[in-house]
């Protein structure tokens, strides 16, 4: 315990007191400890009972307050309807005083949680943006690319909507981690396209050059994440529950939609993108000059 602060010129200087080493070694020493009372000194066994209780090994705390997690596995058929049940009936329950059931604050705090993915996800697509702008020294071009990662989404909601899943926490991981994996391929067929351009090749001829040779190792890269993630699919749920079926399908299905229209619609947004880029340089070239107005 705490004893007043020493005074030591001008200092202050915490003082506590414990029993000493060998009279704390274990608990039969610890009730041979003598504690004065009104009648003389007594043992500490004989003021007390000490026996061994079950606690638990850890005090976890939410919003500085003490606080259990208890976890419950629900059958895939009336999920919502047992929730609300569930609601319905700790709403009900006389607690002692101090006492809560915080369900809503875990639902408030998953939801945050979400927001904070959700504001990453946005926050990657900028930067993959921006690093693209300087590697192609161009901003315009790799809007090409960025605009396909909508596709993705779409072979997401294909999946989940197929095998009857709704996407859990891990399958909104996925989706991030689906923003670096699938523009990769647009980033490849883009730079093919660029270098056989400047080699002297006519556009529309590059791209049907870059979309043959590129074809193969992209459908490579794609088959093998693909089956790299297939038994994970099947895989049962962790030792605490955690089940990574919706993050395997997340990428199951980001892939291969983005894979399979990638190589479709890059192409279609660089010829668009090309030509609004040279359109805006012509109309430069022609209102530059009369911006400056007559030389004279």
């Amino acid at each position: 315990r705490s004893l007043p602060r020493f005074q030591d010129e001008g200092r202050e200087v915490p003082v506590r007191i414990r029993f000493r080493k060998a009279d704390r070694e274990d608990l039969a020493e610890l009730e041979t400890f003598l504690v004065p009372t009104a009648s003389g000194r007594l043992p500490l066994a004989a003021l007390t009972n000490a026996r061994p209780l079950t606690a638990a090994p850890y005090i976890y705390r939410v919003n500085r307050k003490i606080s259990r997690t208890i976890t419950l596995d629900l059958a895939e058929e009336g999920r919502e309807a047992t929730r609300q049940r569930l609601t319905a009936l700790t709403g009900g329950l006389a607690l002692p005083e101090g006492v809560q059931v915080a369900g809503r604050a875990q639902r408030e705090s998953f939801e945050n949680d979400l927001s904070s993915l959700f504001f990453a996800l946005g926050l990657s697509v900028v930067f993959i943006y921006l690093l693209m702008g300087f590697l192609f020294e161009s901003f315009v071009l790799p809007l090409s690319i960025v605009l396909t990662m909508p596709l993705a989404a779409i072979g997401v909601g294909w999946i989940h909507f197929t095998t009857g899943r709704d996407i859990d926490f891990l399958g909104v991981v996925g989706i991030v981690l689906l923003v670096g994996v699938v523009v990769n391929n647009g980033i490849v067929l883009v730079d093919t396209i660029g270098r056989l351009r400047r080699e002297g090749m006519a556009r529309n001829a590059a791209i049907r050059m870059a979309t043959r040779r590129r074809f193969r190792p992209i459908m490579m890269t794609a088959i093998t994440t693909v089956g790299g993630m297939v038994p994970l699919a099947f895989a049962e749920s962790s030792s605490i529950g955690m089940s990574y079926t919706s993050f395997s399908l997340t990428l199951i299905g980001g892939m291969t939609s983005g894979t399979a229209l990638t190589l479709l619609v890059v192409p279609v947004f660089y010829t668009f993108f090309d030509d609004a880029t040279a359109a805006l340089i012509r109309a430069w070239a022609v209102v530059s000059p009369l911006a400056r107005g007559p030389a004279s």
